[in-house]
């Protein structure tokens, strides 16, 4: 569902009741980044328990790599629904409550799924957190585009999808410890509680001004809210396009790389699971700071620039690290990777808010993230095939290519966005 009327009527609208832009950082704006980030680092550390246990899951019930992939992908495959209906229903609802639903729900079943006995049940219940764990990502980074500074954006939405490598390095340091007293299953169990504290935190929050803005002006001109989910296809379809590959392009390389990096340092390079624990640890505290360098150099340069300066060595690097077999030499080329693919992510990714105009952000961002996302689940699928017939890293070039095309589509086909501020209603011009 989305907040839909004709072109004609909402841009009439624009004209007579225009939202002041937000230059500066106030208390307000800086308590939803710090929020929203907690609210990522949550999610990713769920997403981060099975990457990290997956050596001892296919030692402990006797199953394939390609199981594994297989589980991956299908789970991201069933979390579309809530990358496709959570941002729809926050168009609709407000961006508030949507949030606040999806952490409760991956919360609940994040503990329920440290009671998995088999490859079965496991798909089943990180199914059903995916769903709510999808939800929540697109719906956080709406929300933050709508109340950042202008000339901050990018770097309040890089800073945002900080909260990854966060959640990552706190899932990582939390399994030195635990899983060798208490097993994998207590890394789900540990889960719930942080979930349930940043949603206690969100319930302090109020809504986004722009949400308010827009209902406000749509209720004063007799305009209601109906199901509409093609309208940013039938409004904005160039725009749909690049957010969709923005989308594929970054999460097929990420998921790919984030899935099976564990296994390839732990059994392919023969490093073990406490040294590649540790090297992961060492590797996402880094890539937190590239998060707010990559957003601050885009929103000074322009991300036509700062992207493609990020995508081409990392592809380069994703190539090298497969040939490498010596530890130090593994863990300078993972951290140089790890640092250019995740420093552009965040303010990549955040590109597609700003395509969109608030009356119809959450179902165009949730739409072309869906889209990309079904395409890019395949990728821990196709590497495990490519692991279980040769090796994982011959299946890093292909993360390297999907990589390496961001460069040219940021440089020659998206538009510049960098401190414009944000339209509100379908027909409206980007200033």
């Amino acid at each position: 569902m989305a907040m839909t009327a004709s072109t004609a009527s909402t841009a009439s609208i624009a004209s007579s009741a225009d939202l002041p832009a937000t230059d500066r950082w106030t208390r307000y704006n800086a308590t939803v980044l710090t929020i929203c980030i907690l609210g990522w680092a949550f999610d990713i550390y769920e997403q981060t328990i099975m990457q990290l246990v997956t050596p001892l899951l296919i030692k402990e019930w006797g199953i394939t790599p390609a199981t594994i992939g297989n589980i991956t992908t299908i789970a991201r495959w069933v979390g579309l629904i809530g990358i496709f209906v959570f941002p729809a229903l926050a168009d609709v609802y407000g961006r508030k409550p949507i949030l606040i639903f999806a952490i409760l729900g991956y919360s609940i079943f994040s503990g329920l799924t440290g009671f998995a006995t088999g490859w079965v049940s496991l798909l089943i219940l990180t199914s059903l957190t995916r769903i709510a764990l999808s939800g929540e990502n697109p719906v956080g980074m709406v929300m933050v585009s709508e109340t950042a500074p202008t000339k901050w954006r990018a770097t309040a939405l890089g800073g945002l999808v900080g909260g990854y490598p966060l959640g990552y390095m706190l899932c990582s340091a939390i399994a030195l410890v635990v899983v060798p007293l208490w097993g994998w299953r207590s890394l789900y169990w540990l889960g719930v509680l942080p979930a349930l504290l940043v949603l206690w935190v969100r319930m302090s929050v109020k809504e986004s001004p722009r949400f308010e803005h827009v209902t406000t002006a749509m209720v004063k001109e007799g305009l209601k809210k109906r199901l509409d989910i093609f309208s940013p296809v039938r409004e904005y379809p160039r725009d749909m396009l690049i957010a969709s590959l923005v989308y594929f392009f970054y999460l097929f390389t990420w998921i790919g790389w984030s899935a099976w990096m564990p296994q390839f340092l732990a059994n392919e390079k023969h490093l073990g699971f406490q040294t590649t624990a540790t090297y992961l640890t060492i590797w996402m505290f880094v890539a937190i700071f590239a998060y707010w360098i990559c957003g601050a150099l885009c929103d000074q340069f322009g991300r036509r620039y700062v992207i493609p300066a990020f995508a081409i060595p990392a592809a380069v690097l994703l190539v090298v690290i497969g040939h490498l077999d010596d530890p130090m030499s593994l863990f300078w080329a993972g951290l140089a990777t790890n640092f250019l693919i995740t420093g552009s992510f965040g303010s990549g990714l955040g590109y597609t808010t700003e395509l969109f105009p608030t009356q119809i952000r959450g179902t165009a961002v949730g739409a072309s993230y869906a889209f990309g996302t079904a395409a890019a689940a395949t990728a821990p699928a196709i590497l495990g095939w490519i692991a279980t017939s040769y090796s994982i890293a011959a299946g890093l070039p292909l993360l390297a290519l999907s990589f390496f095309l961001l460069a040219p589509l940021f440089f020659f086909v998206a538009r510049d966005t960098t401190r414009k501020e944000l339209t509100d209603f379908v027909g409206e011009k980007l200033a």
